[in-house]
């Protein structure tokens, strides 16, 4: 581990149930003894990403990832193992001691740090907004949007200081350099070379927190016209808009509660739903939503709900938000607010309960949006626009999972545009046709390419030119297999494998990895946990391979039993293998006229038969 002693990882590891951790991401329904979801680590349909409380460890079916708790939050959070194993310490209430200084101790210092700093800012413009006589205007602005005391003290809105380098000297009194805070997008280098200056002035003041509850950046609206209305904070060590959604830190519990979410575009849209009590709301810290952004709310919700404005910048933004949404594995719908109205506007003149309302009644799916929007773009009483409408719609046709569902949608395209269901269906057969040709086109360009004609086997991959053979293997590693798996479970059966089989009996990397660490920890007395195990892997693909293999069930029956039978096919083949080399190396001395050879080999060879 490095800085970070092994005895302190296990604790934090042991500390963290791995099922309540998974369940804070993704919704998890039981199934046996395990529990399956969705996988936060690519699209799917169908659930295959399986947790399992027993071995405290997760393995996805589909992608192949897998792991314990700790690698389930490096991946799910994009941190450093040392990362990760604060992240689950701090859950945990665990202090871990200072150690060795590493280059990823010190990668988590600067985060901490970059964190500490944000915390620090923002309690400065708040501080500015509530007290200061020069924020009266800020503090009227807030006033005639309808933003209330509670609200301000919940997102924790601020002021920036219309002077130049206000907070620049109150950071610089507290020992921070005037180039680190322009690393972390505070301040701005003056154009002639020398000096420093706010990026933030005389503007509402938005703390941007990720779904940790770390302020990682900021949002600033101007109190006039001056351009640009709205800035935000640019990439730093722990900012990344595409990667973030403004307000999801409060909307998560509201979000899981009631299994969808609202997107919206704007700060204002965000605090004043939260306000009213519409709180499964977040914003997109950008005109368009990112491939990114939708794997975070995938974890939350399977429904998902766009309200942009109505604008042609905010349709061109929904629809590219639609299909980024519908590939992350959401169902997502579209709500349009009547009057050109934003979120804020309407729940401030009308209430809240039109907004829910028209969320319930008034959205539209993706299908139905994009109809309404082609028969805008082409005239749909031509036979041309009624082909160029439906050309747009059988991508995402095709992508819905259900089939009821994608047969009602055909139903409402056919019924809407006057075409037959069966037609509908043929441009559907036609369009798959046309794209399996390109992808077989395409692989034998790539064939081509390779100087491959034929598909060829991986390299090393040994020949097999008698059937039987293959049936032999089968048996052989499917024992394999089915013994390594009730060793992970049933530990106190390893004795007799290594007395009657040794710990060279496979040639398969992972089985050998977990033979190999079974002798030396039973050998220490230890018991072998699994989740421990996999910490202990350095090879990521191997970590993989182990992570499936341990997720499997053990076979059924009687363990003793079992053990017993897979020992004697391993033996058996063992015997057939030696049985068959010692037939080539009899051949061989008999060409070569070694007779004591030849007779100590027939020796051996008839003691196994």
């Amino acid at each position: 581990m490095g800085f970070i002693p092994d005895d302190i990882v296990d604790e934090i590891r042991q500390r963290n149930d791995i099922y309540t951790i998974v369940s804070e991401y993704l919704r998890l329904k039981k199934q046996g003894r395990n529990y399956v979801g969705l996988c936060p680590f690519h699209n799917e349909k169908t659930p295959s990403f399986t947790v399992s409380p027993e071995k405290q460890m997760y393995y996805c079916f589909g992608c192949g990832a897998g792991g314990n708790v700790i690698s389930f939050i490096m991946q799910i959070e994009n941190l450093s193992f040392p990362e990760a194993v604060k992240f689950l310490a701090d859950k945990a209430g665990i202090v871990i001691p200072e150690g060795k200084n590493s280059a990823a101790a010190q990668k988590l210092r600067q985060r901490e740090k970059a964190y500490r700093l944000n915390e620090l800012v923002k309690n400065f413009y708040h501080y500015i907004l509530l007290n200061h006589d020069i924020a009266a205007g800020a503090r009227e602005y807030l006033l005639k949007r309808g933003i209330d005391r509670a609200t301000i003290e919940k997102f924790q809105l601020g002021f920036a200081p219309p002077g130049w380098d206000s907070l620049l000297g109150f950071l610089q009194k507290r020992g921070y350099s005037p180039d680190y805070l322009e690393a972390q997008g505070l301040v701005t280098k003056r154009s002639t070379g020398t000096g420093y200056y706010d990026r933030f002035r005389n503007r509402v003041m938005f703390p941007i927190w990720d779904h940790k509850n770390n302020v990682i950046g900021f949002g600033g609206r101007v109190l006039d016209d001056s351009l640009p209305k709205y800035l935000n904070s640019p990439e730093t060590s722990v900012f990344n808009k595409s990667k973030n959604l403004y307000g999801i830190n409060f909307a998560i519990p509201a979000i899981r509660e009631q299994e969808h979410v609202v997107i919206v575009e704007g700060y204002m849209d965000v605090i004043t739903c939260h306000q009213y009590g519409v709180s499964n709301v977040v914003a997109s810290l950008g005109t368009a939503m990112t491939r990114e952004q939708g794997k975070i709310l995938v974890r939350y919700a399977p429904n998902v709900y766009i309200a942009y404005d109505a604008d042609t910048a905010g349709v061109a933004a929904t629809l590219r938000g639609l299909e980024i949404l519908q590939d992350a594995g959401c169902r997502v719908k579209v709500v349009t607010i009547p009057d050109g109205k934003d979120p804020d506007e309407l729940i401030r003149k009308k209430g809240p309960e039109s907004f829910t309302r028209l969320i319930r009644e008034g959205s539209k799916s993706l299908i139905e949006y994009k109809l309404a929007k082609g028969m805008e773009k082409f005239d749909c009483n031509t036979i041309e626009g009624k082909i160029g409408i439906v050309g747009e719609l059988i991508p995402n046709i095709i992508r819905i999972p259900s089939e009821i569902e994608r047969e009602e949608q055909i139903k409402l395209i056919s019924t809407t545009l006057g075409i037959s269901s069966h037609s509908l269906w043929g441009e559907i057969k036609k369009y798959q046709q046309k794209f399996r040709k390109n992808m077989a086109k395409w692989d034998k360009i790539t064939l081509e390419r390779d100087n491959n004609t034929e598909f060829k086997a991986p390299k090393g991959t040994p020949k097999v030119t008698n059937p039987e053979q293959v049936i032999k293997k089968s048996a052989r590693r499917q024992a394999e297999d089915n013994l390594i798996r009730l060793l992970i479970t049933h530990q106190e059966l390893y004795g007799r494998v290594k007395e009657e089989l040794g710990v060279n009996f496979t040639d398969v990397p992972e089985y050998i990895v977990i033979i190999n660490y079974l002798d030396e920890i039973l050998a220490s007395g230890i018991e072998f946990e699994p989740a421990a195990f996999i910490d202990k892997v350095a090879d990521k693909e191997l970590r993989q391979k182990l992570s499936a293999l341990m997720m499997q069930e053990e076979p059924p029956g009687d363990p003793h039993s079992l053990i017993a039978d897979y020992i004697k096919v391993i033996k058996d083949d063992d015997i057939k293998c030696r049985r068959e080399t010692l037939l080539k190396q009899i051949e061989q001395a008999e060409q070569s006229k070694d007779m004591e050879l030849r007779d100590k080999l027939l020796m051996e060879f008839s003691k196994l038969i």
